[in-house]
């Protein structure tokens, strides 16, 4: 979600340079550092940013490239002293000095321009257009990247997986193997009579179930494809992946649990190494 967009040109309110950055966010955020001639354009530019963007902290400048003259309008000064005079002849007052005029004029116009909201004219719409259309081909290029790199490291989480799954049927055996043997000898040690050989086995075998990660790895397989969907369907698919990354992480922490066995607990922390590599990646991603 990182990149810029720059503009520059003819403006109704003279030359402008417009600078529209963003960075990564969870959600879409956006700070406007605009000129005083813009007073009364906020809401207009950040709506036309929140129609463009979805997600990430955005910071829009609008800067005059020319500095701007310490008169106020001359249109603005005839009008000013016009309604002053008339003023000053039904109050019978003395007639306005140019300063005066000029105080009268500044206070005036910024105080109605801080108060009304107002839509954007064409050029000034114009450039900021340019300067977010150039700020997302900078995130399409960026995202474009983060994709192919969430992609190995998914075709590497998949290859652990299918580790983990050709280890975990013997798991099984060798569980219940090792369970019914530590069962036996305790059973010859501590009781003066062996249970029925059916209750031995019935108990060892509900033992044995809780390790079984069968359904842990289906649901695994099934996140895992979800994520390769969303990154082939494209568009804004931040949130969905962090919402299915978090899913992964609990599959995978799972079968950590469930698996006795050194070589699938080396798996699992491998495949969580890889979880984390697609975490960092995904936040730079709308």
């Amino acid at each position: 979600m990182t990149g810029a967009g720059f503009a520059a040109g003819d403006s109704e309110i003279g030359p402008v340079r417009i600078e529209v950055r963003s960075v990564n966010g969870r959600g879409l955020s956006v700070k406007l550092r605009l000129s005083s001639a813009c007073s009364g354009f906020e809401s207009a530019v950040e709506e036309r940013v929140r129609g463009r963007l979805g997600r990430g902290s955005v910071l829009v400048v609008v800067e005059r490239t020319l500095s701007p003259s310490l008169l106020p309008d001359r249109d603005t000064l005839r009008t000013v002293a016009a309604e002053m005079r008339e003023l000053a002849d039904e109050l019978q007052l003395q007639q306005p000095s140019l300063m005066e005029v000029m105080q009268a004029a500044s206070g005036g116009s910024s105080r109605s321009e801080a108060a009304t909201s107002r839509p954007l004219p064409a050029q000034l719409r114009a450039l900021l257009e340019t300067a977010v259309e150039q700020l997302l081909a900078h995130r399409h290029k960026e995202g474009a990247g983060t994709v192919s790199a969430i992609v190995e490291q998914l075709d590497e989480f998949v290859r652990l997986t299918d580790v983990a799954a050709k280890r975990a049927p013997h798991l099984i055996e060798e569980y219940k193997t090792r369970l019914l043997q530590r069962v036996q000898e305790f059973i010859a040690s501590n009781l003066p009579s062996p249970p029925p050989a059916v209750d031995l086995v019935r108990e060892v075998a509900v033992f044995s179930d809780r390790v079984d990660v069968a359904e842990e790895f289906q649901r695994l397989r099934a996140h895992t494809d979800e994520v390769k969907s969303l990154l082939h369907k494209g568009g804004e698919v931040g949130r969905r992946l962090e919402f299915l990354l978090q899913e992964l992480l609990r599959e995978t922490n799972t079968l950590g649990s469930k698996s006795p066995d050194t070589e699938v607990a080396h798996t699992v922390v491998a495949m969580k190494s890889c979880i984390a590599a697609i975490k960092e990646q995904v936040a730079n991603l709308e």
